[in-house]
């Protein structure tokens, strides 16, 4: 049995008959057909029988057609990993960045590893927390940076490239806006603006919080960072930021103050990659090049 006759059986088996198969297979009918009669006698049993203008499966049939979709839903499968494959020894590599961490992390270096690399094809998302690490874990990513460590931690590979702790951000007429650093008990009955669950920053607090006892009250849990500003500004709440957005260069002219949590909140990067994903020697030199960055 070759793979093309598994092919015909389910064709003809989904569209009900041989020439509407043929037609989607760019077949005559009459080759579709030889196909499928030389496959019974090497099978030594009828496939189909005719019921009216439709072509029905026989109880024998039935048997051999969810192996056969088995069979060629396997192929179908491996001939993908191997395009993707194909793909990354072409020189293609593909980045899944947890939402912020381009900010963060300066891409001059990896600018620089493009321009050393001219053959390479760097393809670059940004996501949600959870989702950039489900990336990395489906493979649809080689390599992914992370906040925090991923999750579960024995199926990555990781290394810790830079270290920033939380901060709350407010308004300066706000009362907290004039602290040096706050606990996570300065939250309770103060309206938060933050992230939604797929995002590290929200859960790391929500577990400070149950840590301390303390039970938060949300104002805003979004994504929107649009909104999310706009509700700061018009001092309508307190966010949660990140340590390297307290420098106004990177703060976009905001007049927000950023105020350090003295709680063990921290937002660490790390680059990250699935234990047993194979990596094309390009995308291994740039694991090895982004490693480079790892703060001693």
């Amino acid at each position: 049995m070759e793979l093309r006759q598994m092919q015909y059986l389910i064709a003809i088996y989904e569209h009900g008959g041989v020439s509407a198969a043929a037609e989607k297979l760019f077949l005559t009918p009459q080759a579709l057909s030889k196909s499928i009669r030389k496959l019974e006698e090497e099978l030594d049993a009828p496939l189909f029988y005719r019921e009216k203008n439709s072509l029905i499966l026989t109880p024998f049939g039935k048997k051999v057609l969810p192996e056969v979709q088995r069979l060629v839903a396997d192929y179908e499968d491996m001939m993908r990993r191997l395009e993707q494959i194909s793909a990354q020894e072409r020189g293609r590599v593909r980045l899944a960045f947890s939402h912020g961490v381009p900010n963060a992390l300066s891409l001059d270096s990896l600018r620089s590893f493009e321009e050393a690399h001219p053959e390479a094809v760097v393809d670059m998302v940004e996501l949600p927390d959870l989702l950039a690490e489900d990336a990395v874990r489906r493979e649809t990513a080689d390599i992914g940076f992370s906040i925090g460590v991923p999750q579960p931690a024995e199926q990555f590979e990781y290394v810790r490239l830079r270290h920033y702790q939380l901060c709350a951000v407010v308004h300066p007429d706000h009362p907290l806006a004039g602290r040096e650093s706050l606990s996570i008990r300065d939250l309770e009955g103060q309206p938060l603006v933050t992230k939604n669950p797929y995002f590290k920053v929200f859960q790391m607090v929500e577990d400070c919080a149950e840590r301390a006892g303390v039970e938060l009250t949300y104002a805003l849990r979004s994504p929107d960072e649009i909104l999310w500003l706009r509700m700061l500004e018009d001092n309508r709440g307190v966010g949660i930021g990140v340590s390297f957005l307290r420098n106004p260069k990177k703060s976009s002219g905001s007049r927000l103050v950023h105020i350090p949590f003295d709680d063990e909140l921290s937002w660490d990067i790390n680059v990250i990659v699935k234990r047993g994903h194979y990596l094309s020697r390009t995308a291994g030199e740039l694991l090895e090049h982004m490693k480079g960055l790892a703060e001693e």
